[in-house]
């Protein structure tokens, strides 16, 4: 999930096969080397049960959303291990590892910091999806004209290089967190060249990549496979947004003056959340209950990836998938527990969103964080 989020109805039910054709074409000819021939499989055993860790290398340090500069220490990531879980997925922003008057300069001792907390991860028995993670507007500044996307490719050249010693089997590098963009022609072509960059640097690690936009199924479906064949396919799960992001204080206005949306939906179990929401939010509620989402509608945004990722025989897996902490305690954990288990079903591995802040598994008690019960049992562990 990015740092701000925002969705229009609609936005992602686009049919576009002529834009799935075309970039299928485009990328039919293009070929280049990889070290390993596909994903490591003790690294795609690895990534079966995930949390994210959204604010430890995002945001200022110290970030105000965790409790101390380093955020984790080897009790929290021994805490995550026990809980079940098997890796963790590490958002990093440039800005915190590049030099601010000097983007392109990689800063040594950010970079050292940021591996021994990969050790640490290790340490701990978790493997590591690390993934550069901008602000919406550096985003925007790489779909422009301009030097930013040379600037982007040569901290990746930097990043993955400084990172490649790492053990393929224990660590995965993904391109962008939600590239928000609506045009998949423009990140397919800069998300190839960026994989050849980080190939060169990281000839045998998996590189996880996305559809465009905010990596939801459709936009996964969108992308044409790229001819390397040790990727990993990333999309994000948070269908509907009406619930998941019910409450949230950025992104689309709506979500803010929505509460208390139930799931499953329908027109009578929305009465109560449609007669206190006001007059411009009420019918978004009332639509949200016609929707009728339960766990069947869910499942088949998930067989759509399912059927995408067999018809070009690559693997996927689900980055990044929650629901805010607004939401009623049990439609949390029954959204959650569906969509884990449709998941699974699809024979992927997923990484829930999130270990701190809006969509928090955890609760902090006595100064530490320590998971809430509910959510591990949503989660199957």
């Amino acid at each position: 999930m990015g740092i701000v989020r925002f969705f229009r109805p609609g936005a992602h039910v686009r049919a576009l096969p002529l834009l799935a054709a075309g970039l299928l074409l485009m990328t039919a000819c293009e070929r280049f080397d990889a070290g390993a021939d596909t994903p490591s499989p003790a690294l795609v055993t690895a990534l079966q049960r995930g949390v994210n860790l959204s604010h430890w290398w995002t945001g200022p340090a110290p970030n105000p959303v965790i409790r101390s500069r380093h955020a984790l220490e080897a009790a929290d990531l021994a805490g995550i291990r026990e809980a079940g879980f098997t890796h963790v997925r590490l958002p990093v922003d440039p800005v915190r590892v590049f030099e601010a008057e000097r983007p392109g300069v990689l800063r040594g001792s950010e970079i050292a910091r940021l591996k021994r907390d990969i050790a640490a991860v290790m340490d701990a028995g978790l493997a590591i999806i690390v993934v550069m993670q901008m602000d919406s507007e550096a985003k925007k500044r790489l779909f422009a004209s301009g030097g930013a996307v040379d600037v982007f490719a040569s901290q990746w050249a930097q990043f993955a290089r400084g990172l490649s010693d790492v053990p393929e089997d224990r660590l995965a590098l993904e391109v962008l967190n939600e590239p928000e963009t609506e045009n998949p022609w423009a990140w397919g072509r800069l998300q190839r060249g960026l994989v050849e960059t980080i190939r060169e640097a990281a000839p045998d690690h998996s590189i996880i990549v996305t559809g465009a936009h905010f990596s939801d199924p459709t936009d996964l479906t969108m992308l044409a496979p790229l001819p390397d064949g040790n990727v990993i396919y990333g999309f994000h799960f948070y269908t509907p947004h009406n619930f998941t992001h019910q409450g949230a204080s950025w992104g689309w206005d709506m979500w803010r003056r929505m509460r208390d949306l139930p799931f499953p939906s329908s027109p009578d179990a929305v009465k109560a959340a449609a007669a206190k929401a006001d007059a411009g939010a009420r019918s978004h509620v009332e639509h949200y209950g016609q929707q009728r989402w339960d766990t069947g509608k869910l499942r088949t945004r998930i067989q759509m990836v399912k059927q995408w990722a067999g018809r070009h025989g690559v693997t996927a897996q689900c980055t990044e998938f929650g629901v805010i902490e607004l939401a009623s305690p049990a439609d949390r954990e029954r959204w959650l527990g569906d969509s884990r288990r449709l998941i699974e079903e699809a024979g992927f591995g997923w990484t829930v969103w999130d270990y701190a802040g809006e969509f928090s598994i955890t609760r902090t008690q006595a100064g530490a964080q320590v998971f809430d019960p509910s959510m591990l049992d949503a989660l199957g562990l």
